[in-house]
């Protein structure tokens, strides 16, 4: 019989590069169902989640899992090991979650011309079809439209084993989960709900420890002042029982002194300075205590305001950014997408929307060419940073000046990730790459900005912070997301990809007011 958790115990895990532990004596127990881990980026989330599948070790403790335990990464650069087998299998399962995902045959063929959210849903049905005791996935809604994330969630929970599941997508995770863990290394703590209630239980204990510290402040303040007053009132009689100034012939007041020493008066304040003093110490550590755990409580609440951030704006001074032909674009063999005459100005932003595989990273590229053909600099942020890049990213911050490095990290610190995480760490996680980038980007003014899936990656706060600053930047942007609410927010028009058949599609701009009849997904 196979086991039936995933066992944590005692762990402790470090990078071999990094300056600090990013675990230390780690308890976890996952059992059969879903249970999700949630955090901001860079908090140790996916590495949590690989220690749990057994693809990183830890340096002490053990790890007990089932031996068919299959880990789907957040990545989509490389096909899955399996990927043949599956999309050429006819047996029962295969069939089921071909129909179930939306999966077709000739994916294995066209790897490199499958949307990264293609690639997701192929990644999770050849996790599936291994049918595994446990399985563990981060972020698999990333790049995937609202009906693409209702297929997974319909395949994920069809899944009866012990499932782990990492996601910025909170209507999947209480959709599939009862049980949350709410990390930000070294700090870890486990909750027996969905996630929403998860959330705001950590809040509430943000909010209890933040209480708790001003009362046991008021209480410090109020032992301070009592004892002050007591060390005057010791000093007092400390002098008034001493001999030093008295007359040598003054017998009554010597004998008056004598009299308190023997009944112990004379030391009556002495004692109470001492309790006070010994109150105050206690206290003292106790606040001590107290204040460490509302570090934790504030690490650990997820829903804590974030600082926004700054983009510098520099709208350039012409009628016309570019003038987009009537055209078309391969999107591999035998598909095309077509468009007719558009134009972009300095100070537009426009919002480019369709389902996965409908070409619009694609067109984004031309766009971005068309551009820079023209001379003009574009400030460019893909959807997907290379493995290879993520890696440099973190190791040039590392070699920055120290003033440069300096605004790198607060623009890093407003978008919610931790510097001493990221000191911590010799492999930045997307989300903290993508961060990176943009505050990179930010360092100098930007006339025209192209992002393409932006908030993929980024947790709730860093959403946030990066729609405030987009709201107040001026320039001309383009903005690919399936995110209804962040396209609302930031954009003023839209060009959208329709199908007109399976191979033929058509871009073109239409009411803005038309996505919500799209049924974008309002994640947040």
């Amino acid at each position: 019989m196979g086991k039936t958790t995933i066992h944590l115990s005692s762990l402790r895990f470090q990078y071999p590069q990094a300056t600090l532990p990013l675990f230390e004596y780690i308890d976890l127990t996952f059992a059969v169902g879903w249970t999700a881990i949630l955090g901001a980026n860079g908090a140790g989330k996916s590495t949590l989640l690989q220690l749990a599948s057994g693809i990183l070790k830890p340096e002490k403790g053990t790890v007990i899992r089932p031996d068919h335990t299959t880990y789907v990464a957040q990545r989509t650069d490389d096909p899955p090991s399996n990927f043949e087998t599956f999309t050429g299998a006819y047996d029962r399962e295969a069939c089921r979650l071909h129909g179930l995902l939306q999966i077709d045959r000739d994916w294995f063929y066209r790897w490199e011309t499958l949307s990264h959210g293609e690639r997701k849903r192929a990644q999770i049905g050849c996790a599936l079809y291994e049918e595994p005791e446990a399985i563990t996935i981060d972020e698999p809604t990333n790049h995937l439209d609202e009906e693409a994330i209702r297929m997974v969630g319909d395949a994920l929970e069809s899944f009866k084993g012990i499932g782990i599941l990492v996601s910025h997508d909170r209507a999947l995770s209480d959709r599939l989960c009862t049980n949350t863990v709410i990390v930000h290394a070294p700090y870890v703590r486990v909750l027996h709900c969905r996630p929403s209630v998860a959330l705001q239980e950590s809040s509430r204990i943000s909010e209890s420890s933040q209480q708790t510290l001003q009362n046991a402040r008021k209480q410090v303040s109020r032992i301070t002042t009592e004892l002050k007053r007591r060390s005057q009132i010791a000093s007092v009689q400390d002098s008034r029982k001493s001999k030093r100034n008295i007359d040598a012939k003054d017998h009554d007041a010597k004998a008056k002194i004598d009299g308190a020493r023997l009944s112990g008066a004379d030391g009556k304040a002495g004692r109470l300075k001492a309790q006070m003093e010994t109150r105050a110490v206690h206290l003292h550590s106790s606040l001590q205590e107290i204040q460490g755990g509302l570090v934790e409580a504030n690490k650990l609440d997820l829903q804590g305001p974030v600082s926004g951030i700054t983009i510098g704006s520099n709208p350039l001074k012409r009628d016309l950014i570019v003038r987009i032909p009537t055209g078309s674009l391969p999107l591999g063999p035998e598909r095309k997408l077509f468009f007719d005459l558009l134009e972009i100005g300095p100070l537009d932003r426009v919002a480019i929307t369709g389902k996965n595989g409908s070409g619009k990273s694609t067109f984004m590229q031309y766009l971005r060419s068309l551009i820079s053909a023209q001379g003009i600099q574009v400030a460019y942020v893909p959807q997907e940073q290379e493995l290879s890049a993520c890696e440099q990213a973190l190791q040039d911050l590392h070699v920055m000046d120290p003033t440069t490095k300096g605004r790198v990290l607060s623009s890093l610190t407003r978008l919610g990730s931790d510097p001493a995480l990221i000191r911590s760490s010799v492999l930045a996680s997307p989300g903290e790459a993508k961060k990176l980038l943009l505050s990179l980007l930010f360092e100098e003014p930007i006339s025209v900005l192209l992002l393409d899936e932006p908030t993929n990656h980024l947790d709730l706060p860093s959403r946030l912070a990066l729609q405030k600053a987009l709201c107040d930047w001026e320039g001309s942007l383009v903005c690919i997301s399936h995110d209804a609410a962040f396209l609302h927010a930031v954009c003023s028009e839209r060009w959208h990809i329709e199908a007109e058949s399976e191979d033929i599609f058509r871009l073109q701009s239409v009411s803005f007011e038309d996505v919500k009849d799209e049924g974008l997904m309002e994640k947040y």
